[in-house]
């Protein structure tokens, strides 16, 4: 039954109910919601209260007869407090192995990022060395080719040289030839 239930078959408030329950220290089990469950007997012991009430006696003045029946409705309340707390360290440790999972995946990701810094700078240091190669490469086939150019030029040049220096010898080549045949 709920604290409204209760109040109306007793004949009070539901305030009178909780203010009862909470001075005089009544052990009622709650629901999950928080809210208070009375038993036949604790709806006994609060009809018992307000008979003392109305025989004049004082609140703080009352004697509870708290049988074992209360007591033993008192057990759950205790055993769901228990097992509430078991599920919250459960919930704490599970949150603790998720952050030391978050932080291993940081830290896996911080040295991948590094890795990745690495190669790509590896990376670079070969393309440089491989320019480097290739550049040397291009200067002696440029330095090949201008011998061998200079040397092409070189026979040419002489050749004309000796066309220049010695025009006559060849004209006298071709005449002599000539003139032997005559005889």
């Amino acid at each position: 039954m709920n604290t409204n239930e209760v109040a109306k078959e007793i004949g009070v408030s539901s305030k009178t109910i909780q203010r009862w329950v909470k001075q005089l220290n009544i052990p009622v089990a709650r629901n999950e919601l928080g809210h208070y469950d009375f038993h036949k007997e604790i709806v006994q012991l609060l009809k018992e209260v307000k008979h003392q009430m109305n025989e004049g006696v004082i609140l703080q003045d009352i004697q509870l007869p708290i049988h074992k029946e209360t007591v033993r409705q008192s057990a759950p309340a205790v055993e769901t407090d228990v097992s509430s707390i078991q599920r919250i360290e459960a919930l704490e440790k599970q949150v603790g192995q998720l952050i030391q999972q978050q932080l291993q995946i940081t830290e896996v990701e911080d040295r991948l990022q590094e890795l990745e810094r690495k190669l790509a700078k590896k990376a670079d240091e070969g393309v440089s060395y491989q320019l480097l190669q290739h550049r040397r490469e291009i200067e002696d086939l440029s330095t090949k080719f201008e011998r061998l150019t200079a040397s092409l030029k070189q026979p040419a040049q002489v050749a004309e040289e000796k066309e220049i220096a010695h025009p006559e010898m060849k004209k006298k080549r071709v005449l002599f030839p000539l003139f032997h045949s005559f005889r």
